[in-house]
């Protein structure tokens, strides 16, 4: 009889640590999950914040580009317009020499101004040996306002390029995948949301700030750092192509400089 109440409480004991066993896993499970979610509110608070900081470095440095096109000026003399009679119009003219006057052009007009002259510098050539060494001959004139402003502009688009938008685990994709669409699935949606934001840089950009921008890229000024860049985000899609020194220069860009398609 004892032997048997020993076996029954022996039996009771051994449920009871199963028992003891199965809450604790479940308790477990509750604690884990609520783990998973306090790291996933964790993560998207986390970035949130990241997003934040670049918005406000981003805005902030688009802001500085408008203010240093606005700051741009160029002091030069025009000739001065003066009525003439009507008649001995040569002997006027040889008894009153023409006159200049000093003018001040600001802001974008500038990037009209010498782009014209930069022009009719390059001629009709397509050489790109040529077209660097009277680009830089000619920069070199204008390189206090505009070498400032093309900095720049590479800082914005090179910031956006290197931020990370969505990490790995938010995609749930593996960083050491190798497989092609595993690369994509995490290369894709970045490149994606930087596109967005290289869109609205390339938005500011009027028609001739883009032509010299094009040959900037093709100098050596450029072709380096910011002319991947450029054909990575389409800048150029814009470009106002007729307004080229000579048109079959395009083709020096890839072609995804013009298009994202």
């Amino acid at each position: 009889m004892f032997g048997s109440i020993n076996a029954l409480y022996s039996g009771l004991a051994f449920a009871g640590i199963i028992f003891t066993i199965l809450l604790q896993k479940k308790e477990l499970n509750y604690q884990r999950e609520e783990l998973r979610e306090t790291r996933k509110e964790f993560e998207t608070q986390n970035k949130t914040l990241k997003l934040q900081r670049f918005e406000n470095t981003f805005f902030n440095l688009l802001s500085l580009h408008h203010q240093i096109i606005d700051s741009i000026d160029l002091d030069i003399e025009k000739e001065k317009r003066v009525k003439s009679p009507s008649v001995n119009t040569v002997r006027f003219s040889l008894d009153n020499p023409t006159e200049y006057e000093r003018i001040i052009i600001k802001g974008r007009d500038i990037f009209k101004l010498t782009y014209d002259e930069l022009k009719e510098k390059l001629g009709d050539k397509k050489a790109i040996e040529s077209i660097n060494i009277d680009y830089m001959e000619f920069y070199e004139s204008v390189q206090t306002d505009f070498g400032h402003y093309f900095r720049n502009l590479y800082r914005i688009i090179k910031l956006v390029d290197q931020t990370e938008f969505h990490s790995h685990s938010e995609l749930d994709v593996d960083p050491n995948g190798i497989t092609r669409i595993e690369r994509l699935g995490y290369t894709q949606p970045n490149y994606n949301t930087r596109y967005k934001y290289t869109s609205i840089i390339r938005a500011q950009l009027s028609d001739y700030e883009l032509l010299w921008l094009f040959y900037n890229g093709l100098s050596e000024k450029g072709n380096e750092k910011f002319k991947p860049l450029i054909e990575k985000y389409s800048i150029l899609k814009n470009l106002p192509k007729d307004k080229l020194n000579n048109p079959e220069l395009t083709e020096e860009y890839k072609p995804k400089a013009y298009n994202n398609n």
